[in-house]
């Protein structure tokens, strides 16, 4: 796992470097600063394979992970919660801290002194209600197309901790369900993740790989051994071929085949970590930056991202946009459209 840590953070990264026309107009719709869009047609590929792609396997494989290192400890219940406290509410609590007076108190003395860089001055935290602060604080806020609900508002990557967290206050009851039926419920979610079918209280995609997680660590099961096996000429033409018809034929996000994708391309990363550990220096690199992993999870947005729109990008004119294939190798905050300085203020 600390071979890959760092390399899984840098792949959310790339997550939030993806943008369709529908997340585009939610931007627009919340009265944020739309995105750098490519139609570039090589770009748009490139862009699908990274971000869409191989980077989606960076949170399944968080809570495999996860999971697995609970399943092997297999410490008493109120052992867990002390130490899940620690690891994830702990951090949890304090960021969104952070970022409540980020969008709260910060916004609130900008609305005194320039309401002029602010896009909504008169919406701050003395008018939100308590259900926008649980919006702000833990998502749930139901999508506007019906498909779902949202993340957080304040950090929508938090959503991985909070989900994180309600997984391991239930672990007593999944795992005795996958002692009971061990067969059965690995077969439940694996269909609910490859249909998909939405839950509520935690994504889908969490819940599977979690169980799988599990099932790693509670029947040893050799998993790193039977992933080696694999040829990597086998596991790539799947992975590109799954991509491919996800994304042209399949439907694109959150369909069957893209979630077949996502099973491959965790394959790929899990064989990758072997050829990271073989390598001495490779495998200390990786092992020094795993410690600024979550400095990079939690930091890469909104914060960065909003500190960087509104003191750099007011220099650049929409004529100086960066090469169109520059933007994907960077984060978030960095890939958005320069707008234009004669533009009328928000």
């Amino acid at each position: 796992m600390t071979s890959l840590r760092f390399l899984l953070i840098v792949l959310v990264v790339f997550i939030h470097n993806c943008y369709t026309p529908q997340s585009i107009q939610r931007i627009i719709d919340n009265g944020d600063m739309p995105p750098l869009f490519v139609k570039n047609s090589f770009v748009h590929w490139v862009k699908i394979f990274i971000t869409f792609g191989i980077s989606r396997c960076a949170v399944p494989l968080f809570f495999m992970f996860a999971a697995f290192l609970q399943a092997k400890k297999n410490d008493s219940y109120l052992v867990l919660l002390k130490k899940r406290a620690k690891s994830l509410l702990l951090p949890y609590v304090l960021w969104m801290s952070i970022l409540a007076f980020f969008y709260g108190g910060l916004k609130l003395i900008v609305a005194r002194i320039a309401p002029q860089f602010l896009g909504h001055p008169e919406n701050t935290c003395l008018t939100w209600t308590v259900l926008d602060w649980v919006h702000k604080v833990l998502g749930y806020k139901p999508n506007l197309d019906g498909s779902g609900f949202d993340f957080p508002e304040f950090a929508a990557q938090f959503w991985f901790i909070r989900d994180l967290m309600i997984l391991v206050v239930v672990s007593p009851v999944t795992k005795a369900l996958i002692k009971k039926f061990p067969a059965g419920f690995f077969a439940y979610a694996f269909t609910i993740f490859i249909i998909p079918v939405r839950m509520y209280f935690v994504e889908t995609t969490a819940f599977f790989f979690y169980i799988a997680g599990l099932y790693w660590g509670m029947y040893d099961v050799p998993l790193f051994q039977k992933i080696d096996r694999i040829q990597w000429k086998e596991i790539l033409s799947l992975f590109v071929i799954s991509v491919i018809f996800a994304f042209t034929l399949g439907g694109g996000e959150h369909t069957t085949s893209h979630n077949f994708m996502v099973i491959f391309s965790c394959v790929i990363v899990i064989k990758f970590s072997a050829v990271i550990v073989r390598k001495e220096k490779l495998y200390s690199l990786y092992s020094y930056l795993a410690g600024f992993s979550f400095f990079l999870f939690a930091i890469h947005a909104p914060l960065v991202k909003r500190i960087y729109l509104k003191t750099v990008d007011f220099v650049l004119s929409d004529e100086e946009h960066i090469l169109e294939l520059v933007p994907i190798f960077y984060p978030d905050f960095l890939n958005n459209r320069y707008r234009n300085r004669n533009r009328d203020c928000d």
